[in-house]
């Protein structure tokens, strides 16, 4: 058996490790270095700089200052790219996986590149997302790779992408304004979280412009719909990505590739996965990629995404998880004690609940994130809550505000 994967991201490399036990498995992918959006300008850069400019955060809640230049903090970025581009190639080659560097397309049910066609059994087209192009601005992929010297910034959006780029940026110590049509940043979320980053921002002494649209972006200047006019080194927009399609335009009809459960795009033996498919966060294109992979093989799997914890790594980090519905209870780090002792007494727990079960929760605070992944656990395998009361939390930690919410919505404990 012979497949075919086309981009080297979170979704093709995962792929690629599934088939190649069953598969001789070519990867394409038209950049020369290989890791995708993801290694190359996304999650894994962005990281890094957030590592150091969340260092930063911590010392000044403990009443010390410590800082970074640019230089060092795209360093960070830059090593951290190369190093992990390097790891996807060798774990690669470890599968004996072929690499192939040129733009593909689809031709007719087989996969070209220039003037080469490769035949094959299967193909998982796993191309992800192209960043926005708008005149006189810059995108979340540019920020790794930054020569000149910044010290403001405007940033058009205020969703995930705004807010996680904007708190790297303010703590870098960048004077920072954030454009939003919403009355809020992050306005589609649940309104407890929507207010409380809202008020977290503002005390970061990042300029606000809420319930406002953009009418004209210039060089370095951004003109609003009532003429206000915010100016900056770099103008930065933060959504609007767009499906990689280029050259699988007969599986897109004009948006992202429409796959059914098993990834299946509908056509011949070709299957979709990852951000192209319009899912847009990576651990989803891993295992997108592992079930297309699998289904490819003749193993039936489905894609579920009713459990996926959505993350923001601000600081304090962002997660929610599941359905925000039912009753809810809520618990403020203030009242943790290892939050206490650690000064990151800042953020929440919102658990929603019914029925004996949780439903989903809204995290916003210090390991938010490890935090989310248990719930999400605990809601894929229909655990009760009070099953996951009984179980003995170790004190202190940061996971006893998840047992505390459980106490609470059970009856046991009182709210403060």
């Amino acid at each position: 058996m012979k497949t075919v994967i086309v981009g080297s991201g979170p979704a093709g490399v995962y792929s690629a490790i599934m088939l190649a036990r069953n598969s001789k498995v070519t990867l394409i992918d038209e950049s020369e270095k290989l890791g995708g959006t993801c290694i190359l300008y996304g999650c894994m850069p962005s990281k890094a700089m957030l590592h150091a400019t969340h260092i930063i955060y911590s010392a000044r809640s403990l009443g010390k200052e410590l800082n970074f230049t640019q230089d060092e903090i795209i360093k960070l970025a830059k090593d951290t790219v190369n190093r992990l581009s390097k790891g996807v190639e060798y774990t690669l080659s470890s599968y004996d996986v072929e690499v192939i560097h040129g733009k593909a397309e689809l031709s007719d049910g087989t996969i070209k590149v220039g003037n080469q066609s490769i035949d094959s059994n299967g193909i998982i087209v796993a191309t992800g997302t192209v960043k926005p192009q708008v005149e006189n601005t810059i995108a979340s992929d540019d920020i790794p790779y930054l020569s000149q010297k910044i010290s403001s910034a405007v940033i058009i959006g205020g969703g995930a992408g705004g807010v996680e780029y904007g708190d790297l940026l303010s703590e870098w110590g960048v004077d920072l304004s954030i454009v939003e049509r919403g009355p809020t940043l992050l306005p589609n979320s649940d309104p407890d979280l929507s207010n409380a980053v809202t008020t977290t921002f503002k005390k970061k002494g990042v300029k606000l412009y809420l319930n406002k649209n953009v009418k004209k972006i210039e060089k370095g200047i951004v003109i609003l719909d009532d003429e206000t006019k915010i100016t900056g080194d770099v103008v930065i927009f933060s959504f609007g990505r767009k499906p990689n399609v280029a050259g699988f335009e007969a599986l897109s009809r004009g948006g992202p590739i429409k796959v059914d459960k098993t990834m299946y795009t509908g056509m011949g033996k070709i299957y979709a996965a990852g951000d192209v498919t319009g899912t847009y966060t990576a651990h989803e294109a891993i295992h997108e990629g592992i079930v297309a992979s699998l289904n490819l093989l003749g193993i039936e799997k489905e894609f579920v995404s009713d459990f996926v914890p959505k993350v923001i790594y601000a600081k304090p980090e962002i997660a929610t998880i599941g359905r925000m519905s039912g009753n809810s209870v809520k618990v403020n780090y203030a009242e943790l004690g290892r939050a206490i002792a650690e000064k990151n007494t800042s953020g929440f727990l919102k658990l929603f609940y019914d029925g004996g079960r949780i439903n989903g929760a809204v995290i916003y605070g210090e390991h938010a994130e490890d935090i989310a992944n248990l719930i999400s656990l605990i809601i894929s395998q229909n655990l009760s809550m009070q099953a996951v009361f009984d179980n003995v939390f170790a004190h202190p930690s940061y996971m006893e505000i998840l047992w505390e919410a459980l106490g609470r919505a059970l009856g046991y404990f009182r709210g403060k």
